[in-house]
């Protein structure tokens, strides 16, 4: 179906009237994906920011895609406020891959430039969510506060993750091809959502979604373990 949602799947849990399982399972996998992908980044021992940061990306994610689900199958119960943590936590997770990749520019200055740019962005997003969520439509208070959110994701993850992947694999090392593609991966989520690409109501736009940036987590991560391993080998 496409351009238009399936109705939200129904289910008794507990004597509890639920809704959408399959977001509840595809964002509970996320969110353990990205807490483990936290776990084994925080294994690498080294005092550079670059790890520390993606580190604190991956868990943060994690947290947030997570709680996401529970957003989605506690609607009834909690209505738009069970949403909000995860709406908190997206880009807070994404500056942090940002900050990532920024503090591998090899110019200071730029590189200071890019931090201010990233900060302002982060202020600015949750200024924006906020108004939107207290003085926006009442009627679309579940879905319109996502909305500067999902903008500064795919703004975040563009520029600084995939730009500055692109750059960095054409300067320093191959290995950063890994950033790049792992937002590759995410840009046909942007079409899923906008166009409401459902394959199935038990694969809808969100699970399809999910799966995506599964796998495009598992590419940053790869990125960041490669660049690890890259390191180890010059010294």
């Amino acid at each position: 179906m496409i351009g238009v949602d399936f109705p939200k799947i129904e289910f008794e849990l507990f004597g509890m009237q639920l809704l959408e399982p399959m977001a509840l399972i595809t964002d509970s996998i996320l969110g353990v994906l990205g807490v483990f992908l936290a776990y084994k980044i925080s294994k690498i021992k080294s005092p550079l920011l670059f790890y520390k940061y993606w580190k604190l990306f991956f868990l943060l994610f994690g947290i947030g895609a997570f709680v996401g689900g529970l957003g989605h199958a506690f609607y009834n119960q909690w209505s738009f406020y069970g949403k909000i943590p995860s709406w908190l936590f997206g880009p807070i997770s994404i500056y942090f891959a940002e900050k990532a990749m920024i503090s591998s520019h090899w110019d200071e200055n730029i590189k200071k430039i890019f931090n201010r740019i990233s900060d302002s962005k982060l202020i600015l997003v949750y200024i924006a969510w906020a108004l939107i969520l207290f003085f926006g439509n009442e009627d679309k208070v579940s879905t319109q506060p996502f909305l500067p959110v999902a903008i500064n994701t795919i703004l975040g993850l563009l520029t600084f993750v995939g730009y500055l992947g692109f750059k960095y694999t054409e300067k320093f090392s191959s290995k950063f091809k890994f950033f790049w593609l792992g937002v590759l991966i995410l840009i046909p989520t942007a079409f899923i959502f906008l166009l409401k690409i459902n394959v199935h109501q038990w694969f809808d736009k969100n699970d399809m979604s999910h799966v995506l940036m599964m796998l495009a987590l598992v590419y940053f991560y790869l990125g960041v373990k490669k660049v690890s391993e890259g390191l180890k080998q010059n010294n």
